[in-house]
C-alpha cells in the first residue's frame, strides 16, 4: 500500500497534467488523496513543493536513462537507435508526469528549468552518440555535430509530444530511427 506522501503525489501530477499547476488546488489534491490539507502541509511546504519534488524526480530519472546511454558498448550508429527507442520508452511509462511538464513549462520557472535541463542533456547525449559513432566510423565524419545533434533532440521532442496530446498518431519511433540514421550513415 502506498504511503499517504506518495499518495499526494500520484493524485497530485493526474490533477496537474488535467487541470495545470493554477488550476489544482491543494484542496482538490487533498480530496482525491483522501487526506486533510493539513496532512498536506505535513509532507510538504506548499503546492510549488509538490510540483518541484513531480519534475524534480522526473529530471533525475531521465538524466540516469541519458547517463545509462552514453555508457552502452555499441557504435555510435546504433546507439542513436538505443537512446530513441529508450527515449520514448521513457515517455511512455511517465505519460502523465511529462504532460504536466508541457502544460507547465512556459508558466512555472522550476517547470521551464527542468524542461530546460532536459532538453540539454537529451542533446548532449545525442552529440555524444554521434561523436562515438565519428570516432569508429559508423557516422560520416563531415556533418556539423551540435547541429545535427539539436536537430535530431527537437524531431524527438516533437515526436514525444505529438504522442502525448494525439495519441491516436501511428508510433513513428521506428521511422524516426530510419530516418536519423540515413542522415548520419558513414
Amino acid at each position: 500500500m502506498a504511503s499517504s506522501k506518495d499518495l499526494i503525489l500520484e493524485n497530485a501530477r493526474i490533477l496537474f497534467a488535467a487541470n495545470g499547476f493554477k488550476g489544482t488546488t491543494i484542496a482538490q489534491i487533498a480530496k482525491t488523496s483522501n487526506v486533510t490539507d493539513a496532512a498536506i502541509y505535513r509532507h510538504y511546504r506548499s503546492k510549488q513543493e509538490v510540483f518541484d519534488v513531480i519534475v524534480d524526480t522526473y529530471l533525475e530519472e531521465y538524466r540516469k536513462l541519458m547517463a545509462a546511454i552514453k555508457e552502452r558498448q555499441k557504435s555510435g550508429y546504433c546507439l542513436l537507435e538505443t537512446l530513441i527507442l529508450d527515449h520514448c520508452g521513457f515517455i511512455d511509462k511517465r505519460l502523465t508526469d511529462t504532460r504536466v511538464l508541457l502544460n507547465t513549462y512556459t508558466t512555472i520557472p522550476s517547470a521551464r528549468a527542468v524542461m530546460d535541463a532536459l532538453s540539454t542533456s537529451l542533446f548532449q547525449t545525442v552529440e555524444a552518440c554521434l561523436i562515438r559513432g565519428i570516432r569508429d566510423g559508423t557516422v560520416r565524419d563531415d556533418i556539423d555535430v551540435p547541429e545535427t545533434a539539436r536537430i535530431v533532440g527537437i524531431l524527438l521532442l516533437g515526436l514525444n509530444r505529438r504522442r502525448i496530446f494525439w495519441p491516436e498518431t501511428p508510433d513513428l519511433a521506428r521511422g524516426v530511427v530510419a530516418f536519423c540514421q540515413r542522415s548520419i550513415k558513414s
